[in-house]
């Protein structure tokens, strides 16, 4: 069955939903600018750029205003200030209803209601026809020597970042979950690398109030004044109060050392993870002068996504 055939099922249907699952084809590792051509597509499309502090911002493009150098003030807002223009909304948007789909504890099953197929299948739709998922498609079809059609590729694009599976007592992961929306291990924070998804929490967009207190900047004594200085890349300590929607309440979360990618779209950080999906061993690339060491895991069948973040390694 076709993922999109699956999800609309979901969103017609009245009971829980349990998706299927699909074989991945394998690729060999990409060209030296894979990923900077899917950086700029999704800067052409719905990205903003990252500034810094003293920089002024273009509101017709859209900017982030990144301030790294907050010492440990727990007030200290890491993600100064967002403008995204209007023509660049919809995956935001779309994004941000899904953020109450997941339940936070791991070791809980999920209940996918036919809203919450619905809110998946427009998310998944946008993302598809994405400008950076478009050059994403195109890199991984060239490697593999195939042209996928748009539905084979959202299949793939499904698996890799929806597709729910197990991981011992942790149930119905996912790579979305885990990298876009974040969840509880115990008293830690998991995955919470979308930048944007950082912002809401900090700024209490989501209706819960300031849930992020800053603990502080994370990178390697010798890269510590070029990590600061870089806003594309934030690595950092915080405390996370996280929504529980079971239980009405909120729990506290430490991410000893955390980060994210800033500026770009939900589709751009899903694109550049899809084309790191199919590179095995470690991985380093340059996108504007800035080298990063790209960290992937993946479920224990190899099928889909378990966790991705870039690490600061410099200037390229």
């Amino acid at each position: 069955m076709k993922r999109r055939q699956a999800l609309q099922a979901a969103a017609t249907a009245a009971s829980v939903f349990t998706f299927p699952t699909l074989l991945l084809k394998n690729a060999e590792a990409s060209d030296a600018d894979s990923y900077q051509r899917v950086w700029d597509a999704d800067q052409s499309h719905r990205g903003v750029p990252a500034i810094g502090p003293r920089e002024r911002g273009d509101t017709a493009n859209g900017f982030v205003r990144v301030d790294e150098n907050g010492g440990d003030n727990p007030n200290h807002r890491v993600i100064a200030e967002v403008s995204i223009p209007e023509r660049k909304r919809l995956t935001y948007d779309l994004t941000k209803p899904l953020f109450d789909n997941y339940r936070l504890d791991q070791t809980k099953r999920e209940d996918t209601t036919q809203a919450e197929a619905q809110e998946m299948l427009a998310l998944l739709d946008a993302v598809t026809d994405s400008a950076p998922m478009e050059a994403a498609k195109d890199l991984i079809g060239q490697r593999q020597g195939t042209a996928y059609s748009r539905d084979e590729f959202q299949n793939l694009l499904f698996d890799i970042w929806f597709r729910q599976y197990d991981m011992g007592r942790n149930v119905d992961l996912s790579g979305f979950e885990h990298v876009v929306v974040g969840e509880q291990k115990e008293g830690t924070a998991g995955g919470h690398h979308f930048w944007y998804r950082y912002y809401l929490d900090d700024f209490g967009l989501l209706g819960t109030g300031d849930n992020i207190d800053f603990q502080g900047t994370r990178y390697p004594k010798p890269l510590i004044k070029e990590g600061r200085a870089t806003p594309e890349v934030v690595t950092l300590s915080y405390r996370w109060r996280a929504e529980d929607h079971d239980w009405g309440e909120e729990r506290p979360l430490f991410k000893p050392t955390g980060g994210f990618w800033v500026g770009c779209s939900v589709e751009g950080l899903m694109a550049l993870g899809v084309v790191r999906f199919f590179e095995r061993g470690r991985v380093q690339t340059v996108i504007n002068g800035i080298r990063y060491e790209i960290d992937l895991y993946r479920s224990p069948d190899g099928q889909s996504i378990r966790s991705y973040f870039p690490i600061f390694k410099g200037f390229g």
